[in-house]
């Protein structure tokens, strides 16, 4: 906390030095943090008041980062768009319609399962516009919106892992080493480290999640160049973690 108070200081002093005003009422303040200390900061001589929920770059935080509401938002923006796009669905093609469901995607990968049923109950809403009203036996042909998000996550790490993403190279997880060596080790020599959680909540994070499915897409022998960037590409990892995510699906629901 005091190496915050000091950072504001100095943050202060530069603004007097280019003649820039700083406003406190109008700096927002989130806390994460399990500590049960009254903290406490100052900027321009005044206290900042914490607050539940801050907005970021259209993204809403809140400060146990369950981004419950921001993925009510998001439900709610899609379901007006829904209802709006109900209303011509009889002037447009099924096909056509099948787009705009894509707005449907959550940003919020470790939310909990309550808050992402919001956005599946509004994909049910947008797959009865797709499919034609003549033809209600017709299969969705829309990916559950778990199924997308475990393909973009697993394709994300691949690019951590194989390529050279700048930006994301701080989520780069080192390789398992086997205490002892048996017939399995050898199978999946890209296995990677996965971190100890304490909380469900931090299970269901990017890292702890992807990993954990990451390992098992390995041990299942589904990408026989061992993920290799100069054999196997970005994008035939993502059509085997499509086919793979695809097969899994269809076993939980027999």
């Amino acid at each position: 906390m005091t190496c915050l108070n000091t950072s504001l200081l100095l943050l202060e002093k530069w603004g007097q030095r280019w003649q820039v005003t700083f406003t406190p009422h109008k700096t927002q303040l989130l806390i994460v943090s399990r500590t049960r200390q009254d903290i406490r900061f100052l900027f321009s001589g005044a206290a900042l008041i914490p607050q539940e929920e801050v907005s970021i770059l259209g993204v809403i935080y809140d400060s146990k980062l369950t981004f419950k509401t921001h993925i009510a938002q998001l439900a709610r923006t899609a379901a007006g768009k829904l209802a709006s796009l109900r209303r011509i669905s009889w002037l447009l093609d099924s096909k056509g319609s099948a787009p705009h469901s894509s707005i449907l995607v959550s940003p919020g990968e470790g939310a909990a399962k309550t808050h992402l049923d919001k956005l599946d109950a509004v994909q049910r809403r947008a797959e009865r516009i797709i499919i034609a009203e003549d033809q209600p036996e017709q299969p969705s042909t829309l990916q559950s919106l778990q199924h997308r998000r475990d393909v973009a996550g697993l394709t994300t790490l691949c690019k951590v892992q194989q390529q050279t993403t700048v930006h994301l190279q701080q989520l780069h997880q080192p390789l398992q080493q086997a205490a002892v060596q048996t017939r399995g080790a050898p199978r999946t020599p890209s296995a990677l480290i996965i971190p100890r959680s304490h909380t469900t909540h931090h299970q269901r994070q990017f890292l702890p999640r992807y990993l954990r499915l990451w390992n098992t897409f390995l041990a299942g022998n589904k990408c026989p160049d061992d993920l290799s960037v100069a054999e196997c590409g970005l994008q035939k990892f993502k059509v085997c973690v499509n086919a793979w995510l695809f097969c899994c699906n269809l076993i939980c629901n027999l």
